[in-house]
């Protein structure tokens, strides 16, 4: 699981694009049954100091919501010989690299499309064919970066035979009130800009607010300390943590030494182990700092809040199977720690000491 994943943040194994979980806990809800006050001291998580959140909404916002509606809401236009190509044109090119007068292998390619602007080469190509038109042939002699990903190119002088097979255009409709009644359910660009600027604002404020919420939880768990770690817990984690990485293998048709070394950095399987047991303790320590706090505060969600919240996993792509899979837990466990990790980051943000 990538980072689709809803409860973004709560562990290290997320973020590397991992989700651990609890296989082998069949039915039973992690944690249950557990004396919080035995596993875990969580520290001050009520008055809290936090920035003050300041939102400011410019013109340059709304105008930029303006040029995505009005790109969404284009046509493409095929280009003849007589347009010249420009930025933001797509090209259909075929083209040959050389080296000293020779090919090199991944230099050359059919039928690619390429976005005129898009730095998807190395720099000097996208401006070489910016003016020219469909059906010519470019020779462009550039130079490969320095620090670019192929040592054995670096910093070397190249050559590209490039002929450009086709081209297309977004056009881009006039931004009118006959724009905006056709495409909006507003009548004029005023009403309309007043709605982009009040939907701006509270995506500025959602924002703000998370950068909030993660300052507050960086405090808590700061304060927080684990006086020793559940059994059951931890050997599913691990064990669910290192499976995971020889599924990517399996995927990947790669080593699990080398999944390892590319993908966590660590030189041996004694390192990664190291890497798992923290990424654990990290993981369990925060998701029983969220337990113990909605249990202390009797924070809760409604059924409604729990359905809403399966339709958007499984929104994602993420059936009950994949979610096992996965995570280990049931679609309503996984639900349950996005909901209350949810409850839990509102109550501490309501409660917090917002500094002048």
């Amino acid at each position: 699981m990538s980072k689709k994943s809803v409860i973004l943040g709560l562990s290290m194994a997320i973020a590397l694009g991992l989700c651990m979980g609890l296989a082998g806990c069949g039915e039973k809800a992690p944690y249950a049954g557990l004396k919080y006050d035995e596993y875990i001291k969580v520290g001050q998580y009520k008055g809290l100091p936090v920035e003050k959140i300041t939102v400011n909404v410019t013109g340059e916002d709304v105008q930029k919501k303006i040029d995505e509606a009005l790109q969404a809401a284009g046509e493409k236009k095929d280009l003849n010989k007589k347009d010249k190509i420009g930025d933001g044109d797509t090209v259909n090119i075929d083209y040959v690299g050389k080296i000293d007068g020779k090919e090199f292998e991944g230099g050359s390619a059919k039928g690619t499309d390429l976005e005129i602007g898009s730095d998807t080469f190395i720099a000097g190509f996208e401006d070489g064919l910016k003016g020219k038109h469909v059906g010519e042939k470019a020779t462009l002699n550039l130079t490969f970066p320095k620090d670019y990903q192929k040592e054995d190119l670096a910093g070397r002088d190249v050559t590209f035979d490039v002929t450009i097979n086709s081209a297309t255009r977004m056009e881009k409709p006039e931004y009118t009130d006959a724009f905006i009644k056709k495409n909006t359910r507003y009548k004029t660009k005023e009403e309309y800009e007043k709605s982009l600027k009040e939907s701006i604002r509270k995506e500025k404020q959602a924002e703000a607010e998370n950068e909030q919420k993660s300052e507050l939880w960086s405090q808590v768990m700061a304060g927080t300390k684990m006086l020793k770690y559940p059994k059951e817990e931890r050997k599913a984690y691990e064990e669910n943590f290192s499976a995971q990485v020889d599924v990517m293998a399996e995927q990947y048709g790669s080593e699990r030494s080398e999944i390892i070394a590319q993908y966590f950095g660590a030189e041996d399987e004694k390192a990664f182990n190291k890497m798992i047991k923290e990424s654990v303790q990290t993981l369990i320590k925060q998701e029983m700092a969220i337990e113990y706090i909605a249990d202390k505060e009797n924070l809760k969600y409604s059924d409604e809040e729990k359905e809403k919240k399966i339709e958007e996993i499984t929104a994602q792509g993420y059936d009950e199977e994949s979610v096992k899979s996965y995570t280990g837990r049931t679609m309503d466990q996984y639900a349950h720690i996005n909901l209350l990790y949810e409850e839990v980051m509102d109550f501490i943000l309501d409660n917090a000491k917002v500094k002048k």
